[in-house]
């Protein structure tokens, strides 16, 4: 009978485990499809929670110059409206002028194929009729950059519509954070309150620290390009600036999507390889002089996560809300981290996200 019992336990351990994992995933799936499902409350949340923790470091700031924190609140929102309202402004502006004029690089980008296959020696008789039947005008109107954010975050009502959700959002969060602290001492006195003020505090500083200095190399990373593009005189930098400031936030890849296309439109706008070479060779310097030597430098490993999971929450939240989802994805998954990493029951999950 003891041995029986023995080898039952061990069993009955595997069978709780696989339990215990079927039921995670269908959570994760559960909680996929309810984000994907409410996406229209909870996008704007969740932006509001990471602006938060960016504006948190401005409001002590300002705090310190005794600035009243509500009027610290009003400026900061202010601030941020007009920030969105400009990229809103670009967005559009831009979205109708690309898809129309993007058809004129049709004959460069036939001319440069024909000196290509010509220099590689290609039979391209089969494939110049493909290419002839291509309706161009259709195909690059479905895949401009402009037209992919504008029909992610709608008509132009809707997106200052957004705006006002997600800083009213942010308004009663920065508001409430100080009422939580008083709270949390009623609801757990004692040493447990201490505990719990300290992991909210390690919780608090590491994302602040994360996103405030995320923010500002992904700002400094979006300007040079689009400086460096509009001396070029490169169509639509402000644009491919603004593409470089968001996916910035994706590591890794980001800086490569975000530098590929200015170079394409630079190619087909000067109509050769070799003027192009320039842009490439500064925006290139660009991302890794930011990347690679400034971000190192001020954020030090506060982002320390494995690439499969990047691709895996990359892959996640652009199924639940789309093209801002993959722009969201990192972020999120680095605020999970460093929570988990903070918890002692969850710091299984930080160390299988980590890299290291």
């Amino acid at each position: 009978m003891r041995r029986r019992r023995k080898t039952q336990a061990p069993q009955v351990m595997r069978d709780s485990k696989t339990v215990k994992i079927s039921l995670a995933i269908l959570v994760v799936f559960a909680v996929g499809f309810i984000l994907h499902l409410l996406q229209s409350i909870f996008k704007p949340l969740f932006i509001a929670i990471i602006l938060s923790y960016i504006f948190e470091p401005m409001i002590h700031f300002m705090r310190r110059l005794k600035i009243p924190k509500a009027i610290a609140i009003i400026a900061v929102l202010l601030v941020t409206f007009v920030f969105f309202y400009l990229v809103g402004l670009i967005i559009y502006a831009n979205a109708d002028s690309f898809s129309t004029e993007f058809p004129k690089y049709q004959a460069k980008f036939n001319d440069l194929y024909l000196q290509v296959i010509g220099i590689l020696k290609i039979p391209h008789e089969q494939v110049v009729d493909y290419y002839q039947h291509i309706n161009w005008s259709e195909l690059l109107q479905k895949l401009s950059i402009p037209s992919l954010l504008s029909s992610s975050i709608g008509t132009f009502i809707s997106f200052v519509a957004n705006i006002f959700l997600i800083l009213l959002f942010t308004v009663y969060i920065l508001l409430g954070r100080e009422h939580l602290v008083a709270n949390v001492a009623k609801a757990f006195p004692g040493r447990r309150s201490q505990k719990i003020y300290q992991i909210m505090a390690n919780i608090n500083d590491g994302v602040q620290k994360y996103f405030f200095a995320k923010t500002l190399i992904s700002l400094g990373t979006g300007l040079c390009a689009a400086v460096v593009l509009l001396i070029f005189g490169v169509d639509f930098a402000w644009i491919w600036g603004l593409l470089a400031f968001l996916f910035n936030f994706i590591p890794n890849i980001g800086s490569i999507i975000a530098t590929i296309p200015p170079i394409l439109v630079a190619i087909f706008q000067y109509g050769g390889f070799f003027p192009a070479v320039w842009v490439a060779a500064l925006l290139i310097g660009i991302q890794l002089t930011w990347g690679n030597i400034v971000e190192p430098s001020v954020m030090g490993k506060s982002l320390n996560m494995s690439p499969l999971v990047v691709i895996i929450s990359l892959i996640f939240w652009g199924f639940v809300w789309g093209p801002i989802g993959m722009i969201l994805a990192v972020p999120i998954s680095s605020t999970i981290q460093i929570v988990c990493r903070n918890i002692d029951p969850l710091k299984p999950i930080a160390i299988l996200i980590a890299e290291e």
